[in-house]
């Protein structure tokens, strides 16, 4: 075998290694489903004074009033607004039960 043919060899079979990489294969009559979200529930959030940032765990997701879903669990929950202090709990989110957050800023 010449170098040249020994070098074409090589190059199918690495060739097919690489289509066979690429073809997926299903089963007749298998379902393949993605796992479920985790659950969420509404929750609102409400400032006195209104416009408080919001804040779930370190990230802005908008001003209050507002509506957010979130998942089940514990949250760290942030509302802020210049001139007053920030407003901070800890708080537990259960799958199915909506949630009103009812926020009062006190000045600095």
């Amino acid at each position: 075998m010449t170098k040249f043919q020994y070098q074409r060899l090589l190059l199918s079979l690495l060739l097919i290694v690489i289509m066979a990489g690429c073809v997926s294969v299903k089963e007749s009559g298998t379902k393949v489903s993605a796992p479920a979200p985790p659950p969420t529930t509404s929750v609102a959030f409400h400032s006195d004074p209104a416009n408080a940032e919001v804040y779930v765990n370190g990230e802005f997701r908008g001003t209050a009033p507002l509506s957010l879903h979130l998942a089940a669990g514990t949250q760290k929950v942030e509302l802020r607004l210049d001139g007053f202090q920030i407003w901070e709990r800890e708080l537990t989110v259960v799958a199915g039960n909506d949630t009103r957050v009812a926020a009062t800023l006190q000045p600095k």
